[in-house]
């Protein structure tokens, strides 16, 4: 078996769940999700709290009973004795894709955010059929869609919340900048005619205050969200073209993109933090544009 220790937001999860298939696949046994630290509710500073979201989507998930792990945590003899004593603890260690996180062993409790396509590429077919979102488009939205589908769409997608209000996050993600969008935007229409944005952003308000490119533009607002953000991530999907924030929720719109063209701009400073950005390359994947 298996087990992810799932921590984070949407995005965060949907690259642990990956990763975690990729092991049960490699080795032909089952996956199991552990949500011990995602729903602990323990205080801490500078967190946000996080639910599970990857019920989003139309694939069933085993969870672990919480019961039999809730103590674990810092304890790695005991989620051997609770699961298996053949049990190997996968830590990641470095933010980079590490090969040797690749294991061929039955029995795996792996614990990290493994952001990297690398670290499930070859399963692309099989998690794209897993991320098929659960919850039909409204009316509303399916309007939407259409005009997404019907003109040379880019989403741009604009991610602040935490990044902007808490210390720690701000330190370590810091904010991408309008310079940045700017010069993406630029790039884009320099490759693409006649285009359409979308913007899609955790704060639309301050979006909507703030840009005023003399492109055709539409503001996505919250009421086309859906049930978790799903109908807002899977509007995200639809569009042809993308250009991302430091952002694993924009990462996955654009990675589950179908447009066979689609040009992907992402920024090429993903962290504020030194040592992680010194980390970061493996994150894009190869046909993306960094700038």
């Amino acid at each position: 078996m298996v087990v992810v220790n799932l921590k984070g937001g949407l995005g965060n999860q949907m690259f642990q769940y990956a990763f975690g298939l990729y092991l049960a696949s490699l080795n032909n046994t089952s996956l199991s999700l552990d949500l011990t630290f995602l729903l602990d509710r323990t205080p801490r500073q500078n967190f946000v709290f996080r639910n599970f979201d990857l019920d989003i989507f139309e694939n069933k998930y085993e969870i672990l009973d919480s019961e039999k792990v809730k103590v674990f945590m810092n304890n790695g003899g005991r989620i051997k004795r609770l699961l298996k004593k053949e049990t190997t603890i996968l830590n990641e260690r470095i933010f980079s894709f590490d090969s040797s996180n690749i294991l061929k062993t039955k029995n795996i409790y792996i614990d990290g955010y493994w952001q990297s396509e690398k670290y499930f590429k070859p399963i692309e077919s099989l998690l794209r059929k897993k991320f098929t979102f659960k919850h039909k488009l409204t009316e509303k939205e399916q309007h939407l869609a259409s005009e997404i589908n019907l003109t040379n769409s880019i989403c741009i997608n604009f991610r602040r919340g935490d990044f902007v209000e808490l210390k720690g996050s701000s330190e370590t993600h810091g904010v991408t900048s309008m310079e940045y969008y700017e010069n993406a935007l630029a790039k884009m229409q320099k490759k693409v005619s006649d285009l359409k944005v979308f913007v899609f952003s955790d704060d639309i308000e301050w979006c909507k205050e703030n840009i005023s490119w003399e492109v055709p533009l539409f503001f996505v607002d919250h009421t086309y969200k859906g049930e978790k953000f799903s109908s807002y991530l899977h509007l995200m999907t639809l569009c042809k073209h993308f250009i991302i924030p430091n952002s694993t929720f924009g990462w996955w719109a654009a990675w589950l993109s179908n447009y066979e063209n689609k040009i992907v701009i992402a920024p090429k400073k993903w962290f504020e933090d030194k040592t992680l950005q010194s980390q970061a390359n493996d994150i894009y994947p190869e046909k993306w544009i960094k700038i």
